[in-house]
């Protein structure tokens, strides 16, 4: 299945990276990234939230509300949860589907919504994408959006700590397009008005989660260069080999790489990762968003995530 991330862009300068990184089977090399500067990130919360005000975005207002739809990219009013144009090979909808969240997603106190939207351009393909929409005066405002991919059966959709999380069933390797049947676990954060994913678990077909996690350093913590991300993998991924991708805050990518995965020669078992960074001759300070992804060495999609928000000092 073929499934994007969609990143909206803030207008921030970044030069060319300075050279393609090489991470070798012994010891793993620090990447050498081109200079970019970075805004500052919203602080990850660590206190207990308090209970949020009671939001005024009513079902009826949020059925009722002006969308970008994303697998278009279309800027659509909404009336009664649809929209329709055209007909026949000319047909576009958008349809607001049932399944709505509600909680504080910005911080504010006040409670925003997730909804789910599903275009379609007239033929069998129902793209669905999930969207945070913020109250604000009272009017629902679109704040970011992340594809989810073709005929995707959302089971359940909820906002907890800021943070959006959504299971549902995709396309296995084997699966028709009409039928998904892999489970898998979503979360979304916003970051600077972009929603992002930050975390996805799958299911293999022999009911065991593959998942990814960064141990550290902690999400939200500050570093100084150089300095090293470790983690552990569920799944040994194919070849022993990760992804990473490193961001800033409004959604440039600065750089992504392979890193190598120690699993202990146990194929499909658990197993560790190490990968230095040092960004201080690329003259990066501040805010950065890493991730580190296990693809589909079939069709490229990501099978587990995990991502961490870090200020470089």
């Amino acid at each position: 299945m073929n499934r994007k991330i969609i990143l909206p862009i803030f207008a921030l300068a970044l030069a060319v990276m300075a050279c393609q990184l090489q991470t070798p089977a012994s010891t793993p090399s620090s990447p050498t990234i081109a200079p970019a500067t970075g805004t500052a990130l919203a602080p990850v919360p660590t206190a207990t939230p308090v209970p949020p005000t009671p939001s005024g975005l009513t079902l009826d207002l949020l059925r009722n509300g002006t969308y970008f739809a994303p697998f278009y990219s279309r800027t659509v009013k909404l009336v009664n949860g649809a929209y329709t144009e055209g007909s026949g090979a000319g047909l576009y909808t958008v349809q607001m589907l049932d399944t709505v969240a509600t909680g504080d997603l910005n911080g504010d106190g006040i409670n925003d919504a997730a909804i789910l939207l599903a275009e379609s351009g007239g033929g069998s393909g129902d793209f669905e994408s999930v969207a945070a929409i913020l109250d604000v005066g009272g009017s629902p405002s679109q704040a970011g959006q992340v594809e989810l991919g073709d005929r995707v059966r959302v089971n359940s959709l909820a906002i907890d700590s800021g943070t959006v999380r959504l299971d549902a069933l995709v396309q296995g390797p084997n699966d028709p397009m009409c039928c998904p049947s892999q489970p898998e676990t979503q979360s979304f954060r916003l970051v600077e008005n972009t929603l992002w994913l930050t975390h996805l678990i799958s299911r293999t077909a022999d009911n065991h989660d593959r998942s990814i996690t960064i141990n550290a350093p902690a999400d939200g913590s500050s570093v100084t260069n150089p300095f090293t991300i470790r983690g552990s993998v569920t799944i040994a991924p194919f070849e022993n080999t990760l992804a990473y991708r490193l961001f800033l805050p409004d959604g440039t990518k600065v750089n992504e790489s392979t890193l190598l995965v120690d699993s202990g020669g146990l194929a499909g078992g658990p197993g560790t990762f190490s990968q230095p960074f040092n960004l201080s001759n690329a003259g990066i300070s501040g805010p950065v968003i890493l991730q580190i992804l296990d693809r589909s060495a079939a069709d490229g999609s990501t099978l587990a995530l995990d991502s961490i928000m870090l200020t470089v000092h």
